[in-house]
């Protein structure tokens, strides 16, 4: 997108039983097509970091996420965790399915795994 900066926020939501929210990519864009991926995007040219994964995670999965905390920074991607709000997750385009993973079910060779572990052994 045109007003994208360089920046992406993206959110490590954790539901009641301790297991991480993934997207799994649609066609929509072929980037990273099929992959699994966390919510949240590009934040906006003029857009803070905390108003640009409201947006993204409200854009994709639905939800209002809350009482977010800032975990991690790698190179341009910005990671925040907080809980799985109570509400229907209802997807975009962006992504065909959605699942949960148990720290059991996560590779952390895999792109966003080792923040998702971090996360789940309470590194982060």
């Amino acid at each position: 997108m045109p007003n994208d900066s360089k920046q992406v926020a993206k959110a490590v939501i954790i539901d009641k039983d301790g297991k991480v929210l993934m997207l799994k990519r649609s066609n929509y864009t072929k980037k990273y097509s099929g992959e699994w991926d966390l919510p949240g995007g590009h934040v906006r040219v003029g857009e803070n970091l905390n108003a640009g994964l409201v947006r993204e995670v409200k854009e994709e999965t639905g939800l209002d996420i809350k009482n977010f905390k800032f975990i991690e920074k790698n190179e341009n991607l910005n990671f925040f965790v907080c809980s799985l709000p109570k509400q229907p997750i209802k997807l975009s385009l962006e992504h065909t399915s959605f699942e949960f993973f148990a720290k059991d079910k996560i590779d952390p060779k895999t792109k966003f795994g080792k923040v998702c572990l971090n996360v789940l052994e309470g590194k982060s």
